[in-house]
């Protein structure tokens, strides 16, 4: 039987996988191909404004269910005292860092854009995509953890 807390917890799993999963392929074949001049800026935009609205709608989704999860789940002395409450506080404070360095990235990909060609646009965002890499790498491992 299929519980309201399994639901939750499997759509919080599958937006998880989907941002950060989305994160690497955007840093990791996007950007590069941008950057060599294979994407053009209307290409580039494209697959910006979507993933966007993936990272829109993973933010707000993950915020919701993770925060039933962790209501649900746990108090506030077992996410201080404990070890899987420590990594859940980590996972929060990741997900922070995430949201805010794809902001960075995304702003520095997408604006002013009739004035930049995508290789432009997207050598300006390859350190934020970059670093978006490293830190959906990190939650994936404490997600692994947990």
């Amino acid at each position: 039987m299929t519980t309201m807390l399994d639901v939750v917890m499997t759509i919080h799993t599958v937006f998880a996988a989907l941002w950060t999963g989305g994160t690497l392929v955007v840093a990791g074949a996007v950007i590069p191909a941008a950057r060599s001049d294979l994407l053009s800026t209307e290409g580039l935009t494209l697959i910006a404004r979507r993933f966007w609205y993936l990272t829109v709608a993973s933010v707000l989704l993950l915020l919701f269910s993770g925060g039933h999860l962790a209501g649900t789940l746990y108090t506030a002395e077992s996410l201080q005292a404990t070890s899987r409450g420590n990594l859940v506080l980590t996972m929060v404070g990741l997900w922070l860092v995430l949201a805010t360095v794809l902001f960075f990235g995304f702003r520095r990909l997408t604006g002013s854009q009739s004035e930049t060609s995508a290789v432009a646009a997207a050598t300006r965002a390859r350190p934020w995509f970059l670093g978006a890499s490293g830190v959906s790498i990190a939650l994936l491992v404490v997600a692994g953890l947990l």
